[in-house]
């Protein structure tokens, strides 16, 4: 009998050891490295790295490392692993390589090591993982900040190159030949109109160059970051629209009519309309506006035409506390 009991703990203990072998989790001091489905919960993704690729592990010189924390050093897709580093918050992404954005818009990076021009993240204990292997970080998707891409040759003689007005300019561009891109935009935020969602891509070499995305052939493993000649705002608190009087605007029930609320008393009568928290809007003016209520001038950011809730076209404005900046042109 207790020779039967001893056979039954020396196969859990080598099932165990087996297990433990095969699997790509690591202690990374403060950091859980977890193999999960891509799918899991952002709360399980926090201080984690999410890749995007089977992955070598290297050293601090770029060199492959076959034995690493007891595994043979590599990673599979999909695959979610601690980072050494801390992330670090910045106000404008296109200044790293790589950088996210959580749900509230707050743009961060991870710190990385460039080792022979290429970039790395440290996992701890000597270890490090490419980069561009990474797909997200704490939950949140990796933008980076250029790409190369190859013009198309099965489209026109030259390419087409479009500046802020959609005019078609002059460009050293030719077919088959490379380019670095560094933000996409559609042609809507291009041209500050709401219609049109045709992509483009912003020539690095020249800030108000554009090619259009068909064509030319790109390796989309990250988003390139977005852009807008508009600045692209997050409500944080909901807030009335103002008028430039500094008065809040209102519409009457009747959606065809609209009043200027200049005291509370009429304010029984209307229907204000509020920007919900969490909705995105467009400015493309900073001003500042004397509020009668609150007696003292605030900022403000005058709303886009194609995200205005005014009926008449009248000119909107929103207080620069009640948003918070997302992307685009900064005023």
């Amino acid at each position: 009998m207790k020779k039967n009991k001893k056979i039954i703990v020396s196969l859990a203990a080598a099932v165990l050891a087996t297990t433990l072998a095969g699997s790509t989790i690591f202690n990374n001091q403060a950091h859980a490295a977890q193999t999960t489905d891509q799918t899991q919960d952002k709360t399980a993704a926090n201080e984690t790295l999410t890749l995007n690729h089977n992955t070598r592990i290297y050293n601090k010189k770029g060199q492959k490392l076959y034995s690493y924390q007891r595994t043979n050093g590599l990673l599979k897709k999909g695959t979610t692993i601690g980072y050494a580093k801390k992330v670090k918050a910045i106000d404008d992404p296109s200044t790293v390589r790589y950088s996210f954005h959580d749900d509230d818009w707050n743009w961060c990076y991870l710190p990385y090591k460039t080792i022979k021009g290429q970039e790395y993240y440290s996992i701890g204990h000597g270890g490090y993982i490419k980069a561009v292997n990474v797909d997200k970080i704490n939950g949140d998707k990796l933008f980076v900040n250029q790409i190369t891409a190859i013009v198309k040759d099965e489209f026109l003689k030259k390419p087409t190159v479009l500046n802020s007005d959609e005019r078609t300019i002059k460009s050293n561009i030719k077919i088959g030949k490379k380019v670095i891109v560094n933000r996409e935009i559609n042609v809507s935020d291009l041209l500050k109109r709401s219609d049109g969602d045709a992509s483009l891509y912003g020539i690095k070499s020249d800030t108000n160059s554009y090619v259009p995305s068909y064509e030319v052939k790109i390796n989309i493993k990250h988003p390139l970051l977005p852009y807008s000649n508009c600045m692209k705002l997050l409500i944080v608190n909901s807030t009335n629209c103002y008028t430039s009087n500094g008065q809040k605007y209102v519409q009457i029930h009747d959606p065809n009519k609209e009043i200027i609320i200049a005291n509370s008393t009429k304010e029984k009568f209307a229907t204000t309309p509020l920007l919900e928290k969490g909705r995105q809007i467009s400015a493309d003016k900073e001003v500042y506006i004397y509020v009668p209520e609150e007696q003292k001038k605030e900022k403000f950011y005058e709303i886009h035409d194609n995200t205005r809730t005014s009926s008449n076209n009248i000119s909107l404005f929103v207080k620069a506390s009640d948003v918070k900046y997302m992307y685009g042109k900064k005023l």
